[in-house]
């Protein structure tokens, strides 16, 4: 985390008017909104996508990372 800029960025916030202030506060919770509106967007079609899920009963498949290991290994040797 960048210490410094946090720090001016709040010194700077602090050297604006009240108007300014709420200016900022209003653009900052529209932006917030618009954010996590897309990401549940995103999220819930994800949720609903088909294939989600559907290796979820494969038992060579329980820990993947081993699993893309054998199978480059496979393809390596070959």
């Amino acid at each position: 985390m960048n210490t410094k800029l946090l720090d001016s960025l709040v010194q700077i916030i602090h050297s604006l008017s009240q108007e300014e202030q709420k200016i900022l506060q209003q653009k900052l919770l529209i932006n917030s909104s618009e954010v996590e509106e897309i990401n549940l967007e995103k999220l819930t079609a994800l949720e609903n996508d088909p294939f989600v899920g559907m290796w979820q009963e494969r038992e060579d498949l329980e820990d993947s990372s081993q699993w893309v290991r054998h199978l480059r290994k496979q393809e390596w040797i070959n």
